[in-house]
């Protein structure tokens, strides 16, 4: 399974925002604003057996306008990048229904929606992407593409998730809690049935 943590891309370019013409996500790159392209290429990499490269998505993004607002449209990209690979897309705010997906084996991008008032984001304090690979009864696998050493031990993040990097597990709960301001939460990705 890759993992692709998009802070060790500052050097590819990935500008958003693209309808405002002022705005400081033009001149960004994947490590600010590429979790959507790593969570993508991630989900590709665990349910085909091809690749795409972080070059490739940000060249997709920006021919389908995914790129127009801050960071990337999944729900613009997230389709296009399901139909070039022949898998099933489709979306939801229920955690439950998340992680059902994820047990019968498919691929779910969580979008997580940070900080807000009387409450810290654990994944961001700002809006995000993330990957979620498998469940099981009590905790979901998660790749997040900005993981860092010390991320989850800050305050108001401690003992949230379990991490062996990459990889990090947290209860359907907490992502429910995370996802609650964001429409739709959860893009779901599987392979086409035969």
């Amino acid at each position: 399974m890759k993992y692709f943590n998009q802070l060790d891309y500052p050097h590819i370019p990935y500008p958003t925002d693209t309808g405002k013409p002022d705005s400081r996500f033009h001149g960004l790159s994947i490590k600010e604003t590429g979790c959507g392209l790593c969570s993508l290429a991630m989900m590709v990499d665990q349910l085909t057996t091809k690749t795409i490269s972080l070059k490739r998505l940000v060249s997709i993004s920006q021919k389908h306008n995914a790129n127009h607002h801050p960071g990337t449209d999944m729900k613009i990209l997230g389709p296009v990048v399901a139909k070039m690979f022949d898998l099933d897309y489709s979306e939801t705010n229920s955690v439950n229904k998340a992680v059902q997906h994820l047990k019968n084996g498919g691929s779910v991008i969580a979008n997580v929606g940070g900080d807000r008032e009387g409450y810290t984001g654990v994944f961001s304090h700002g809006g995000h992407y993330i990957l979620l690979l498998s469940a099981d009864k009590d905790s979901v696998c998660v790749l997040d593409p900005s993981y860092k050493e010390g991320k989850y031990e800050e305050p108001g993040r401690q003992g949230n998730v379990r991490v062996d990097p990459p990889f990090g597990w947290c209860s359907p709960e907490l992502l429910a809690k995370e996802t609650d301001n964001r429409n739709p939460g959860f893009y779901l990705f599987a392979r086409k049935k035969p």
